[in-house]
């Protein structure tokens, strides 16, 4: 029969249970948030992911669906009509029943929370019992993506200290709770978080330890190491980015092919120029809204705001800027925290609230 995932209560109605023998025959159209790959198990497709912030989205009506899980690497929250309900820790291969959810229209989703950069999960789908309790997926008309690094994952931003092991940090990071889906979700938007704790424009942080992973290889991929692109028509009106602080992180060290940190900066510059109209070229009429840092004496900062004022000199045009605030950074590492992740969050909100044209591009 399997082993008990959890029991929940709203008003005492809520049971969630992992047995294998249970799938019920009808899946679910599915609103898919992130670059995915299809492969095929048993039978059944499954979508297999690695961004950080993927999430499923369904809906039914009935009291019963079924969750087909294969996936021993991340933790994984369940909302039902918007109210988190169970939090999946590395469920591995399973279908996750939730019953008794009352009667009506409700919405599922599945949200991944943590990072995972050397493996991927599977989803296999949503599933109810009879065809005429399948609804249509929920469509959105406004799109987002957040490209960047350790910031925009929202690394350990829910550890209660700032020194952490790798599992603690694992623990800890929440996308989520990042800045990125709490403006999507401000919005109602559709949205994609293309990040990698680590990761930079021309040079990862510590050097050259993953130099085939630098984000202009690895943005429009699904698996990171997969040589193929995402191949889906994804075009967001709202294109936030935010890169660098890895790159100059640490000092340019003797087995790196730059000599001195202010080569490596022009190295930067030059291929966040050519980056951001990679992107315009990519998303023609989307707003395009680079993000740095407050500290105006780093050599990040002083980089990024000259790219910013070159790319716009060269004729890009709807793009804007956001600096970030001072912030706790009580968060592991010296990383934001929740509270920091909120209120990049609410100066997102009113940038993009403040273009009229923000959410015009397609």
């Amino acid at each position: 029969m399997g082993r008990v995932l959890a029991a929940l209560a709203l008003g005492g109605a809520i049971v969630a249970t992992a047995r294998a023998d249970s799938y019920h025959a009808v899946r679910l159209a599915m609103d898919i948030g992130g670059a995915t790959v299809t492969r095929v198990t048993a039978g059944e497709t499954e979508w297999v992911y690695q961004w950080p912030a993927i999430y499923f989205e369904a809906r039914f009506r009935g009291e019963r669906v079924s969750l087909h899980m294969d996936d021993a690497n991340n933790y994984l929250d369940v909302l039902v009509d918007g109210h988190e309900l169970l939090e999946l820790k590395r469920p591995g291969t399973t279908v996750v029943n939730l019953d008794h959810l009352g009667a009506g229209e409700h919405t599922i989703r599945l949200e991944k929370r943590t990072e995972t950069q050397t493996s991927t999960g599977a989803f296999g789908g949503f599933f109810v019992d009879n065809k005429e309790d399948a609804l249509p997926a929920m469509e959105r008309a406004r799109k987002i993506e957040f490209l960047g690094d350790s910031l925009t994952v929202g690394y350990g931003n829910q550890s209660a200290s700032t020194s952490c092991s790798k599992e603690e940090i694992f623990e800890t990071t929440d996308t989520n709770a990042a800045f990125g889906p709490l403006v999507a979700k401000h919005f109602n938007a559709e949205y994609e978080v293309r990040a990698f704790s680590g990761l930079g424009l021309v040079r990862n942080y510590g050097g050259e330890k993953s130099p085939q992973f630098h984000l202009p290889d690895v943005w429009r991929k699904a698996v990171f190491a997969d040589p193929q692109l995402d191949a889906r028509e994804w075009i967001p009106q709202v294109v936030v980015i935010g890169i660098g602080g890895n790159d100059f992180s640490t000092h340019i060290t003797a087995t790196e092919r730059w000599k001195t940190q202010e080569e490596m900066a022009a190295d930067y510059a030059r291929t966040y120029v050519q980056f951001l109209h990679e992107l315009r070229k990519t998303y023609p009429k989307s707003l395009i809204v680079m993000t740095w840092t407050s500290d105006k004496d780093s050599l990040y900062t002083q980089t990024a705001v000259k790219v910013f004022a070159q790319v716009r000199a060269e004729g890009i045009v709807n793009i804007d800027h956001l600096e970030f605030p001072k912030m706790e950074r009580t968060g592991c590492n010296g990383h934001p925290n929740i509270h920091d992740d909120a209120r990049i969050a609410e100066l997102l909100e009113g940038l993009i609230q403040s273009r009229a044209d923000a959410w015009q591009g397609h």
